[in-house]
């Protein structure tokens, strides 16, 4: 019974510290935070806003150097700026995922530099205990059996042992695997984290000369004094014909004004597109930055997308571009001296002056001509020729304002 009890403790013994070297590197694999997807995701995105901007860069390649499109142009600079700031924030975030990964990648190291020198200090102690021991004839040891069953217990001893010492090595080969893989994986990390870095720094020297440029082309646009007064003049001899056309209109469709059924609430002219760029009343212009009154509400969409008549009336105007600021436009008259403007349409209106239409009747497609500098529906209310804010016949309606907010019709 004394042999078995030593066999015994040397089976525990061994059970203990196998266990000491397996126990630290389950913590390992339960302490690593998986941030792959992340870093997966991030760069997805910037390949999106990638491609976007390159596409962007080969409209403004075909008109760059043309004055005559400098809107255009300074248009395409602002939507490529946005875009670059778009990039600077992922790569921001992609930066510090990294970090993370890394943080996760150096603490797995040091787990695993602690196990590799815990089972070397085991494989030290071993040796010297073989050393001490000298050889040993394992045969010689089974002669000394006094029974079967003895040898039996010698022979699972032996084997123990012998599996013990096989086992140390192994696991301490496997660790040293295992760190030599994390530090290769770190490696990497880092020399993409620093490729990320330099891809920042290139992004905001982009947005600088993208910022610079579009300022440039804003102040060739607005230079001469001279040239914005006579513009500012020009749109008001605009407005004083309209105004004028409009009394005349009354006059002239008197008749098939008076027999319109102009009832109901308003239609709104985009349906689905609730979302506005620029309000009626005092603004910043978009082209020349100057301080500007906006005569109207514009509502950004797609180009070509249907404008509908927003209460039943007749056609008194079809421009084809007769006024620049509005490019191709219509008014229409609901009687009580009330009409409505849509400008900067595509093409020329679908409908022709005199003609009488229904509310919510498509009469045109939405476009950029004039003075525009995107597809956009310019919407504007005329009162007695007077401007007024068109949201106002639209009482309960809900919109989204330029800065994001909401606002109510009404």
């Amino acid at each position: 019974m004394k042999k078995r009890t030593q066999r015994i403790i040397v089976i525990l013994v061994a059970a203990a510290m196998i266990l000491s070297v397996l126990i630290p590197a389950l913590s390992v694999m339960a302490g690593a935070t998986v941030t792959k997807d992340d870093i997966a995701n991030i760069k997805g995105e910037l390949a999106d806003i990638t491609a976007q901007k390159n596409e962007a860069q080969k409209r403004l390649n075909a008109i760059r150097g043309d004055l005559s499109k400098a809107k255009e142009q300074v248009e395409l600079i602002q939507g490529q700026i946005v875009r670059t700031e778009a990039q600077i924030l992922a790569s921001q975030r992609l930066l510090d995922q990294y970090d993370l990964e890394i943080q996760d990648k150096e603490e797995d190291i040091a787990q695993l530099e602690e196990q590799e020198e815990q089972q070397y200090r085991q494989f030290c102690e071993h040796v010297r205990w073989m050393e001490e021991t000298g050889s040993v004839s394992y045969l010689s040891i089974l002669f000394r059996a006094a029974s079967f069953g003895e040898m039996l217990d010698y022979t699972t001893l032996i084997g123990d042992i012998m599996d013990y010492s096989n086992g140390i090595i192994d696991r301490l080969k496997a660790t040293q695997s295992q760190l030599s893989g994390a530090r290769d994986d770190l490696q990497l990390l880092r020399d993409d984290q620093s490729a990320a870095q330099s891809e920042l720094e290139s992004q905001k020297s982009e947005l600088e000369l993208q910022e610079q440029e579009a300022s440039e082309l804003v102040g060739q646009i607005s230079a001469s004094a001279s040239e914005y007064a006579a513009e500012v003049r020009a749109l008001a001899a605009d407005e004083a014909k309209i105004k004028k056309e409009l009394a005349e209109a009354e006059r002239k469709y008197a008749e098939q004004l008076a027999n319109l059924n102009v009832s109901g609430a308003w239609y709104w002219p985009l349906p689905g597109r609730y979302k506005l760029s620029s309000l009626f009343g005092s603004r910043r212009d978009p082209i020349t930055g100057r301080a500007d009154n906006h005569t109207g509400t514009d509502i950004p969409a797609l180009s070509g997308e249907n404008i509908h008549a927003a209460q039943a009336g007749v056609v008194t105007t079809v421009g084809t571009n007769k006024y620049s600021s509005y490019g191709y436009y219509c008014i229409i008259s609901h009687g009580n001296g009330r009409a409505t403007l849509y400008a900067h349409m595509k093409t020329l209106p679908i409908v022709k002056e005199g003609q009488t239409v229904a509310k919510g009747q498509v009469i045109g497609y939405v476009g950029t001509t004039g003075r525009s500098t995107g597809n956009h529906l310019h919407f504007e209310l005329r009162v007695n020729g007077n401007r007024s804010d068109v949201l106002k016949l639209y009482s309960g309606m809900t919109f989204t304002s330029p800065s994001g907010g909401t606002i109510k019709g009404g």
